[in-house]
């Protein structure tokens, strides 16, 4: 359900159009949303998962685990009665995209938008989220089952910026380990920030008073995990505690600590060692090629 506040439409008013399915019994929590591998259109087939509706202390959770703020676009994968995008537009100012295959949930979600005040913020489109371009969105929602997500999760990886955020209610990723978990009331809420491509050869100079130190990074990459081996003018230093946070990227070499932003086959960087520092940029030699999946 969306938020109101006072003098605003009752909630009971909202939702008086709910469906039969939503008040179906509940014999666990199964997704919320309803989609197709049917492509756009009518719908030609029964939806994948059954329709449950999120508490809207979830939401609110959801939508504070993802920093939704007034320039937001937030897309919701099975947007069921649209109240995710509708609290993200009403609460933050966000502009917000709700995606479902089945027509009756769509137009439910845009009288939802109308009542709630929002409908110029907000769009709902029936479709395959399977078919779907989802690029411009800066967080996505989700209420699927795990195997749906682990469909979803190479097109996520594909189209979206390092750095969204993904958040999802109840289920997971497969083996794409989520950054922050936390709980509202029985319920598990997965936070995943989509990482840049790192794998590969990485090489840069660092001017180290008279001295130009030839530096080679090579990275190993699962999703935000990371492994590397350092070499700097062919000998091989130490490498340790790396981050990988969207196309934020952190390591440790001994008593150096090195921290950059990764801009497609670019990094640009900070190398600091005690009150000393220096600037850096990487170019890949090798690698990248490679998609996250």
């Amino acid at each position: 359900m969306v938020t109101v506040g006072p003098g605003e439409a009752d909630v009971s008013e909202i939702q008086s159009s709910k469906s039969q399915d939503a008040r179906a019994p509940r014999p666990r929590r199964w997704a919320r949303c309803s989609l197709a591998a049917s492509g756009f259109g009518p719908r030609t087939r029964t939806p994948d998962v059954i329709y449950v509706p999120t508490d809207q202390a979830v939401v609110d959770e959801m939508l504070r685990m993802a920093k939704v703020a007034k320039d937001s676009v937030v897309y919701d994968l099975g947007c069921g009665d649209g109240r995710i995008v509708i609290t993200a537009a009403r609460r933050y100012g966000a502009r917000g995209v709700g995606i479902d295959i089945d027509p009756d949930r769509i137009a439910e979600s845009k009288e939802n938008a109308r009542r709630a005040g929002v409908a110029g913020r907000v769009r709902f489109v029936q479709a395959d989220l399977f078919q779907t371009d989802f690029h411009e969105a800066t967080a996505v929602m989700l209420y699927l089952l795990t195997s749906l997500n682990v469909r979803l999760r190479p097109i996520l990886l594909r189209q979206l910026k390092p750095g969204t955020p993904v958040v999802s209610h109840d289920f997971m990723m497969g083996d794409w380990q989520p950054d922050t978990i936390n709980s509202v009331n029985g319920a598990a809420i997965f936070l995943w920030i989509v990482p840049a491509r790192v794998a590969g050869v990485w090489q840069w100079t660092v001017t180290n008073g008279l001295q130009n130190d030839r530096y080679e990074l090579t990275l190993r990459q699962e999703f935000q995990k990371l492994i590397g081996t350092l070499m700097v003018n062919g000998k091989e230093e130490p490498f340790s505690s790396p981050v990988l946070s969207g196309d934020r990227l952190e390591f440790q070499s001994g008593p150096r600590h090195f921290s950059a932003q990764v801009i497609d086959d670019t990094i640009n960087g900070l190398m600091t060692e005690g009150p000393r520092e220096w600037a850096w940029t990487a170019k890949r030699t090798q690698g990248g090629e490679e998609p996250l999946e």
